[in-house]
């Protein structure tokens, strides 16, 4: 789940030419080192940096976060974290403990975000916190999540819409996967570049079939328990993987459900009573989404046994045709189509949303003169990052044929959650380096311990399970600190000839595009 994050005011780069239907913008001093250590002034000083018309309620906070939590997760996760636990029992426990985690994560988020409310998320905790070069990495990084967190969710999107037409067991399935996955994702590239208005209307009116889907499911739930059929959730513990290592991976897939947390702290600028409201929105958010999941995942398993749900890659659909099969050919095409296309519409809308927050990552990134400048090449009529979508339409490109879903979240997962691991510990390095700080909303010392240790967890098991990809993904990281030196830093000779290619590319993109 993501944020749609809206362009900062900024001005024209003078590269751009007036008759051009691309430009290049810049904001002034967007992002500096020297506003970093302003910001520590003022805060010492008890003065407001940035001061934001406070005008969303609790009701207002908690429908906005619900609604970026609730996405294409809990329709592909359940698979994977059976696959890793292997009952019933365990996988219940995985997805409370996620949702449990993915609060203190939240409330730890909640205070970096009331300590320093301005645009950037965790990039911007990390730079005040560790520097412009810990920034630059977390900028890298999470470019490459993007990619793959769109590249899921386009595999989700084309599991269920080929799931209208033919079985998963189908011989070509995979590729067709794939191939549908990679037309999703053009198609929505080319939505987002014609206009974010138009993307965001699309992902809003889909947003309503997620929801009837979801209620639907539980009731199909409830009726089937009522028929006497407890064979399957009675199962408990049978049949338990008992491998730690495993279990990171099914943590993992649990907390991909529960991700989009992280819009708390953009907005708590922006939340009316914060000290008050606040801490009331993120524990009333994470308590009532992880009570949704919990419920949908034991009608889940009272539809479905363990084995029919690690072999179903549409889950929703399967356990749909399994209740109405009693009902006759009529009502299982029945809903075949309404789950199918509820699920579908739904992660369409998801991944519109996706594609639109992550496509601003590369252009802020070049804002910040941490990126090549065409990055930050706008079209004037649709006032959309053109360059910055098209990378994030490649790069999903990419991620979508040589992995799977179950691979491509726990990547995702393992790289977020490293970061996110120092921004945990940025709560008690500012408090340490900023005691006197106003802090509007302040979490009990034991939560941000609590979130760093699951960090350390998330990180230290998959290089445990799976030691040879989580050490290509360090390794992948870790390119990001010769590149910054290479290219970000100023005072070095690479910058000087990229900065000229940099130009080059402009100048040809400018000439040569108009949209």
């Amino acid at each position: 789940m993501a944020t749609v994050v809206s362009l900062p005011t900024c001005i024209t780069n003078p590269l751009a030419r007036a008759d051009s239907a691309i430009s290049v913008e810049k904001p002034e001093n967007y992002g500096s080192i020297e506003e970093s250590k302003e910001h520590k002034k003022d805060i010492l000083a008890g003065g407001k940096v940035v001061e934001l018309g406070r005008d969303l309620t609790l009701f207002h906070t908690v429908s906005l976060a619900v609604g970026q939590i609730i996405g294409s997760g809990i329709f592909i996760s359940p698979n994977v974290i059976i696959k890793n636990t292997g009952s019933m029992g365990i996988s219940m426990i995985i997805w409370t403990l996620g949702g449990l985690l993915s609060l203190c994560g939240a409330l730890c988020f909640g205070e970096l975000g009331a300590l320093y409310p301005k645009s950037g998320g965790e990039c911007q905790y990390i730079r005040i916190t560790y520097g412009r070069m810990a920034a630059f990495v977390n900028l890298w990084v999470l470019m490459i999540v993007y990619a793959m967190g769109t590249a899921v969710i386009a595999l989700t999107f084309a599991t269920y819409f080929l799931s209208l037409f033919i079985e998963d067991s189908y011989p070509q399935f995979e590729l067709m996967k794939k191939i549908v996955a990679a037309v999703a994702v053009v198609l929505v590239i080319g939505i987002c570049i014609y206009g974010t208005k138009l993307g965001v209307w699309i992902q809003n009116g889909f947003t309503i079939m997620k929801v009837l889907a979801l209620i639907f499911l539980v009731v199909l739930g409830i009726v089937y328990l009522s028929k006497g059929h407890t064979e399957n959730i009675t199962s408990g513990f049978a049949g338990s993987n008992l491998d730690v290592g495993d279990w990171s991976g099914a943590l993992l897939s649990s907390l991909w459900a529960y991700n989009g947390w992280t819009c708390i702290n953009i907005i708590a600028s922006e939340v009316k009573e914060p000290k008050k409201n606040l801490p009331r929105a993120l524990t009333i958010t994470g308590l009532s989404v992880t009570v949704t999941y919990v419920i949908v995942n034991l009608a889940y398993h009272a539809l479905l046994s363990t084995d029919e749900l690690i072999k179903s890659q549409s889950i929703a659909v399967f356990a749909g045709e399994k209740f109405f099969s009693e009902y006759g050919p009529g009502a299982v095409i029945f809903a075949r189509y309404f789950f199918a296309i509820s699920v579908a519409l739904s992660t369409f809308g998801a991944l519109l949303a996706t594609v639109l927050s992550g496509s601003r990552v590369p252009y802020a990134g070049a804002t910040e003169s941490m990126m090549p400048e065409f990055f930050g090449l706008v079209s004037k009529r649709n006032k959309t990052p053109v360059t910055s979508l098209l990378f994030m339409g490649v790069s999903s490109f990419v991620c979508i044929w040589p992995s799977n879903i179950g691979s491509l979240i726990e990547y995702v997962g393992f790289l977020s959650w490293t970061f996110w691991g120092l921004c945990f510990l940025a709560v008690l390095i500012l408090r340490y380096r900023l005691p006197d700080a106003e802090r509007p909303f302040k979490v009990p010392l034991f939560i941000p311990v609590i979130a760093i240790l699951t960090s350390l967890y998330l990180i230290i098991g998959p290089c445990y399970a799976n030691p040879v990809s989580s050490g290509i993904w360090i390794l992948v990281t870790l390119v990001a600190v010769p590149v910054y030196y290479g290219y970000v830093d100023t005072d070095k000779s690479c910058d000087r000839w990229m900065k000229k290619l940099t130009r080059k590319l402009t100048q040809y993109l400018e000439a040569g595009v108009s949209v």
